[in-house]
């Protein structure tokens, strides 16, 4: 199996454990080696470096690898540092607390929204995501207030790309997506109601990021609700207070 140019040993094993990041339950070492497109014996040899620095923990009985408690050190390390959006944590849960709504804040990682942090609000029916969790850009608030912020050429390469229905109400026609990004870069705020979960809407903004200190990789902060519990109305005008807590955020990075 022929390998890209420059593929050295760190990216082979890098490539290993995004693969891997993937698969919570773990994989064996001939489906880790085809999803990472390595000979399985490099895959192999790989993986038991990996698992060796505990990076990669192997599981003797079921005979299938999974990522290995370092990686959560990583992790934690990441949110602790200045690029780790640990400076959010305060202003994050501290509307979660004022709205009793959930709080999540993310960046555009390709076609996809990467939640770097969340905080749970009060309501007795609670809507939870993970950190690390991925969603589709063009189905979420925070997706659409990203890229309508983005430059024409990039905003265009995305509109261009896949828009797969995430449920029955997603917008996946480029042109209806273009006026609404349009909108939303007019007035601030974008808004989805069950565009990405059924019973779920959400308004987002952008964290102002006037200094470029996140290398390209601005952050959003949204607030989610039940449609059972809140109508739209009622979550819009949070929308200020997303706007503050944005605000706090950025101030708190700087």
């Amino acid at each position: 199996m022929s390998q890209p140019p420059g593929d050295d040993m760190l990216g082979r094993g890098l490539r290993l454990l995004t693969v891997l990041a993937g698969q919570p339950s773990g994989l064996g070492v001939s489906a880790v080696a085809r999803a990472a497109g390595l000979p399985v014996s490099s895959a192999h040899r790989l993986l038991g470096r990996l698992a060796a620095e505990g990076f990669v923990a192997y599981d003797e009985d079921a005979r299938r690898y999974a990522l290995g408690v370092r990686v959560l050190e990583l992790s934690r390390g990441f949110q602790r540092s200045s690029a780790g959006y640990s400076a959010a944590a305060g202003p994050v849960q501290r509307l979660a607390a004022r709205t009793g709504l959930p709080v999540l804040t993310g960046i555009l990682d390709g076609g996809d929204v990467l939640l770097v942090l969340t905080a749970e609000g009060t309501q007795h029916i609670q809507l939870r995501s993970a950190e690390g969790t991925r969603n589709r850009w063009h189905a979420t608030s925070m997706g659409k207030v990203l890229v309508a912020g983005l430059p024409e050429r990039e905003r265009e390469a995305l509109l261009a790309g896949a828009l797969p229905a995430v449920t029955a109400r997603t917008v996946t026609d480029p042109e209806a997506l273009r006026a609404e990004l349009d909108g939303v870069r007019e007035r601030g705020w974008a808004e989805v109601d069950e565009e990405n979960e059924t019973g779920v809407r959400s308004v987002a903004v952008a964290v102002p990021d006037p200094d470029g200190l996140r290398g390209g990789a601005p952050m959003t902060v949204s607030l989610g609700a039940t449609v059972l519990l809140t109508d739209a109305d009622e979550l819009r005008a949070h929308v200020p207070a997303l706007h503050a807590c944005a605000e706090e955020i950025a101030a708190r990075m700087r």
